[in-house]
């Protein structure tokens, strides 16, 4: 990733308490496939093997989306249910069918294509906002 994506990251996970502490884990996409589907489904049992199944939100253009408050109380109530909230966010080729499946949630930040490491940035800015508004803190304006 780009050092301005890692800094704008660690910028807003920073600024989270302690009981809310995200962690990254990066799966190196595939370089060799016979086709986009074995690739997705390759990439899938790796972020599979990683996945502690609690709570797992799936980011995807198709998903639902939120405005801030109502991310703010979701994630509230999740907190409040679920020890451990994964987020996952796919390849640049998309999401295979199995993590999708696994889903608790599939949840899209535009309906436009962003590229996954500026998803990673707005994620953590949405964490970081939705805490900011449990929190009664200044940064979220109406």
């Amino acid at each position: 990733m780009p050092n301005w994506i890692n800094e704008a990251f660690e910028s807003y996970i920073s600024k989270l308490n302690h009981e809310f502490m995200p962690q990254l884990i990066e799966i190196k996409p595939e370089k060799k496939f016979d086709s986009i589907e074995q690739k997705k489904l390759s990439e899938a049992e790796k972020i599979l093997a990683h996945i502690e199944k609690e709570f797992l939100i799936v980011l995807d253009e198709k998903g639902f989306q939120f405005s801030s408050q109502e991310l703010a109380q979701k994630l509230n109530h999740w907190s409040e249910h679920f020890k451990q909230i994964t987020f996952v966010i796919g390849g640049a080729d998309g999401i295979h069918e199995n993590i999708l499946q696994k889903a608790n949630l599939i949840w899209s930040l535009s309906k436009s294509t962003l590229p996954h490491a500026l998803i990673r940035v707005l994620i953590a800015e949405q964490l970081y906002r939705a805490h900011s508004i449990l929190e009664n803190h200044p940064y979220h304006r109406e």
